[in-house]
């Protein structure tokens, strides 16, 4: 007969003590709580401004890795991001999306926003996420 100075359940409890210790100091060392864009679309996705007085306040919404998502882009730390027009000769865009037509244009021009995530303190590479639509001017 063999027999045990330790009792099962210690044993047990004890190394379910070391596993759990393990796993939450990984996880406080490597930050991979990062909350990172994966895409992007903008809205609306067809605007005509002749009924707008040539201006279209256009938004980004992003699906991101984790909660809340979808989402507002917000283009401040630490996501990065830049509005353009694509003929600013028809229209032009200001950095928080208002979109206006230039007097005396007119034409079709694809209004894009390109936004990434600054993963700079984690280990996720920051990627850059693109959306476009399309802003029609009289």
């Amino acid at each position: 007969m063999i027999s045990r100075n330790v009792p099962t359940t210690s044993v047990l409890f004890f190394l379910l003590a070391v596993i759990s210790i393990a796993t939450i100091g990984c996880g406080s060392m490597n930050s991979t709580s990062n909350r990172v864009l994966q895409s992007m679309t903008l809205s609306p996705a067809n605007a005509d401004a002749q009924s707008t007085q040539g201006k279209v306040q256009f938004t980004a919404t992003g699906v991101f890795s984790k909660a809340p998502s979808p989402a507002t882009v917000p283009f401040v730390s630490p996501y990065t991001g830049t509005w353009a027009s694509s003929n600013s000769n028809i229209a032009t865009i200001t950095q928080t999306g208002l979109a206006q037509c230039v007097g005396g244009a007119a034409g079709t021009v694809m209004i894009s926003a390109i936004a990434s995530t600054n993963s700079a303190t984690g280990p996720q590479m920051s990627t850059a996420v693109h959306g476009s639509a399309n802003l029609t001017c009289p």
